[in-house]
């Protein structure tokens, strides 16, 4: 690959590192879904072929704990992340090559071990203390950071549904999961 195109594409993971250390991780979790976060969770939803989801709203930390342990969440949620995050890793990998690949996503996964104090501290505030219920939250934000990453290496843009997922996370939710077709934000 020449080394231009490259630089281009690694200047542009920039903008995700700066999020990474800048975003309003887990501040607004329970107040109410402004219209811009309810749009990019149908950018989401759209982009994973869910698009008769309705989108719902988690009031605080205990009902968003409920929803996550639901074990009647919905499987073709997580089957098509699945499928879009193997797409986006061959698209990858074929763009800038593998190493370059796994050398940036690295980086990405070393910064957002990072957002377990912005979990740990929002829920602190939200009156839990669950270990459990922040590493999930900690570990849905790094997860989150890692496709949106991926994304980006693909070559794919801000429409693109793990780029909108990010974004929700950044403004201070946590897209949490599907039950049945239900989708909720916390």
């Amino acid at each position: 690959m020449a080394a231009a195109v490259m630089t281009d594409i690694l200047l542009d993971m920039a903008p995700i590192l700066d999020d990474i250390r800048n975003g309003s991780w887990f501040a607004a979790p329970g107040d109410p879904l402004l219209g811009s976060e309810v749009a990019d969770a149908k950018i989401y939803l759209k982009g994973l072929g869910l698009t008769e989801s309705k989108i719902r709203w988690a009031p605080d930390w205990k009902t968003a704990r409920g929803i996550i342990r639901n074990p009647g969440w919905n499987p073709g949620w997580w089957q098509a992340e699945e499928k879009e995050k193997a797409r986006l890793s061959d698209l990858a990998a074929r763009r800038i090559g593998e190493s370059a690949c796994l050398k940036e996503l690295s980086d990405v996964m070393a910064l957002s071990v990072n957002l377990h104090g912005p979990a740990a501290v929002a829920a602190a505030r939200g009156g839990v203390s669950d270990p459990g219920l922040i590493r999930a939250a900690a570990g849905a934000a790094s997860q989150a950071s890692h496709l949106a990453a991926l994304a980006k290496l693909a070559g794919e843009g801000p429409d693109h549904a793990f780029a909108a997922k990010f974004r929700l996370f950044v403004a201070g939710r946590w897209p949490l999961c599907a039950i049945g077709s239900d989708f909720y934000l916390f």
